[in-house]
């Protein structure tokens, strides 16, 4: 009798043992190498995908444009970048030497006198009482006068009586009109979860593909621009500002050491930069980026006035907490995974980018991030930075 038998519960065994044990092995091998031949096709496409954009931005790409990039540390944790262009903005190399030959003409004026009447030199008091009568004095005309020589603001750190602080720097007085139209006491908006793009250093030839991108998600992103003054570079400012983008200044010229030389040098690139923007969008921007942000290795010695008149004359300085490290070289997944990493980590987040300096990798991963961001199951909210958004800063 076979049921019942020793033979009947052996193959009752090998049936549920193929059952329950081979048939899911088999089936997972299966699914496995279908999965993984799935993850090849992936990569192949993903690879063909970045090759058709290089390939793309390589088309387009002025062989002759030469640039180099400088690295340095940033309190022993990241790095930034120091640029010069081959081509400098004629613009502010006039200024700057303009303004150099009148503090060294006004320096030399200054000891001239000083040498041949030593006794002549006003003490504070008496400063003060020539400055009530040099109108007087100027009605007469009379060349003869031992009066000491009007001061040069532009590149002078000698300071100026003054009846409410004391005294006056003399960058103070430069640029009367250079003032950022901003509430005096802002009460900023509440951003828990927003997410704010920001891309330094154009606009460039990767401009015209980053707003593209953002036009295609409908988000608003934040340019800290580095103008020329030239129509390419007006023309990309006019389509940054048409669209609805906020334009922060950057710089003039990028070369931190002219930049950080004094509180005047600073103030004579911020002023062309801001000139620029007016003149080709007519916008007076309110916002700006410190060159390698608000602390560095080359603006140690002029920090604090530096920020403290940059504040005074109402402009408002953002920093950054998320660091792509685009303009370090990063690739794409390096690129990638600093975004999102850090961004998980903020309340938050400014995230820092570049336009020119980033280069290609930039534009080949900006869209995943900004997928990555939107799909988030934190529900991340991508703006525009204003003056009512709280300042992120070193």
């Amino acid at each position: 009798m076979y049921f019942g038998s020793v033979r009947f519960f052996k193959h009752v065994i090998v049936v549920v043992t193929i059952i329950f044990i081979v048939v899911p092995c088999v089936i997972c091998f299966v699914l496995g190498s279908q999965l993984k031949t799935a993850d090849e096709e992936n990569e192949k496409l993903r690879a063909e995908i970045g090759s058709r954009r290089i390939e793309e931005y390589e088309t387009s790409c002025d062989a002759d444009e030469l640039f180099r990039l400088y690295k340095d540390s940033l309190d022993d944790k990241q790095g930034f970048l120091k640029l010069v262009y081959e081509d400098d903005a004629d613009g502010y190399t006039a200024a700057a030497d303009e303004g150099k030959a009148k503090a060294e003409e006004s320096a030399a004026a200054q000891a001239s006198e000083t040498a041949e009447e030593p006794d002549a030199v006003p003490t504070m008091a008496e400063s003060a009482d020539e400055t009530e009568n040099s109108g007087e004095a100027e009605s007469t005309g009379d060349a003869g006068t031992t009066e000491a020589p009007e001061q040069e603001p532009e590149f002078t750190h000698t300071v100026e009586p003054d009846g409410t602080s004391g005294v006056t720097a003399a960058y103070e007085m430069m640029y009367p009109d250079l003032y950022a139209d901003v509430p005096e006491n802002i009460v900023y908006n509440s951003d828990m979860d927003y997410v704010y793009l920001t891309f330094d250093d154009g606009p460039s030839k990767y401009t015209d593909s980053i707003l593209n991108y953002l036009t295609m998600y409908d988000l608003k992103a934040t340019f800290f621009v580095v103008p020329d003054g030239s129509a390419e570079s007006n023309a990309r400012l006019k389509r940054i500002a048409d669209a609805g983008h906020t334009i922060g200044i950057h710089t003039a010229s990028h070369e931190y050491n002219k930049i950080y030389e004094s509180v005047e040098a600073y103030l004579d690139d911020f002023k062309l930069a801001y000139d620029r923007v007016y003149e080709a969008t007519g916008i007076k921007c309110k916002l700006f980026r410190f060159p390698g942000g608000s602390i560095n290795d080359y603006n140690e010695s002029i920090r604090d006035d530096l920020i403290a008149e940059m504040t005074r004359r109402g402009f408002i300085y953002f920093d950054w907490n998320v660091d792509s490290s685009d303009a370090l070289g990063a690739t794409w997944t390096e690129m990638y995974n600093n975004v999102t990493s850090q961004t998980k980590a903020c309340n938050r987040a400014v995230i820092l980018m570049h336009d020119y300096n980033g280069g290609y990798n930039t534009i080949l991963v900006l869209e995943d991030i900004i997928r990555w961001l939107i799909s988030n199951e934190r529900g991340y909210k991508l703006d525009k930075l204003t003056e009512f958004v709280k300042p992120v800063q070193f």
